[in-house]
């Protein structure tokens, strides 16, 4: 018993340490940063780009019932 339990706490710590798989050389990681800094502000103006477009047929429709 008092063998085993180093045995096991040591292929425990030697199995952590793994190295971790290389990356795909064909596809490098696309970088994530990135991509969020373009993609947020584009999200951003396209939701207003929606709300404007919305209050834009709300007062056509509006125009066109008063006539």
């Amino acid at each position: 018993m008092r063998l085993l339990i180093p045995v096991v706490m040591s292929a425990a710590l030697l199995a952590g340490c793994q190295r971790p798989a290389p990356p795909n050389p064909e596809r490098p990681p696309e970088p994530q940063a990135m991509a969020k800094a373009v993609n947020q502000p584009l999200d951003r103006a396209k939701g207003v780009q929606k709300t404007m477009d919305a209050s834009a047929e709300r007062e056509r429709k509006a125009e066109a019932d008063a006539q």
